[in-house]
């Protein structure tokens, strides 16, 4: 009997620690994964401007477990994402292809900046997608 009573503890403890190891590791990025992100504001794509959304278009951000999906205002958005610490890097990001005429400046210049940033910031509820130290758009989450 004591023998038995060895071994479930200390299988109950590896059970402990192993699933500790696995939350601290989704903890790692937690302030930009599994969140809802809204756009604020975006460069436009010739950078010359700051594009905010109209009250009809709803351009989003998720990014969960290597994947980023959401809406460049008109067209839903899907695609692979690597995080590590504050970088990033987007790959194979696709949409669907629903022509928005009222949208496609917005969307462009969010689509734009898939392509080009390479780290992030979050502050609170804030997200700010970045090349180097330049901000191409900023999301809120509630």
């Amino acid at each position: 009997m004591k023998v038995n009573l060895s071994v479930i503890t200390l299988c109950l403890g590896l059970l402990i620690l192993a699933s500790g190891c696995s939350t601290s590791k989704m903890k790692k990025n937690a302030t930009i994964e599994g969140r809802e992100w809204s756009l604020v504001s975006v460069q436009s794509k010739d950078g010359s401007t700051k594009l905010t959304p109209a009250e009809d278009q709803k351009p989003t951000l998720s990014i969960l477990e290597g994947r980023v999906s959401g809406s460049a205002g008109c067209n839903r958005i899907m695609g692979s994402v690597v995080v590590e610490g504050n970088t990033l890097k987007f790959d194979k990001v696709g949409t669907t292809m629903m022509f928005c005429p009222d949208a496609m400046n917005l969307e462009d210049a969010v689509l734009n900046v898939f392509g080009l940033a390479n780290n992030y910031k979050v502050t609170g509820t804030t997200l700010e997608l970045k090349k180097d130290s330049q901000v191409l758009a900023v999301y809120k989450t509630k």
